[in-house]
């Protein structure tokens, strides 16, 4: 088996060290980007676009909207 290292860039999205996945948009200037939001729906199958191209910014576990500000 070989081991397969990955860098993260700017455009990606990773907070703290969740397992991460990578969102796909073929239409959008950021291509492919990673995320460890455990919010992110059927990754698979979205083509949200990147914040950068005008889509919405994963919710960071933790600092989740709907709990209010601490």
């Amino acid at each position: 088996m070989r081991r397969v290292e990955i860098e993260f860039d700017a455009h990606d999205r990773i907070v703290g060290d969740r397992p991460f996945h990578i969102h796909r948009n073929p239409d959008g200037k950021v291509k492919e980007w990673a995320c460890n939001s455990p919010y992110c729906e059927d990754v698979a199958a979205s083509t949200t676009p990147h914040p950068d191209d005008g889509g919405p910014e994963p919710v960071v576990q933790g600092r989740e909207p709907w709990r209010g500000l601490r």
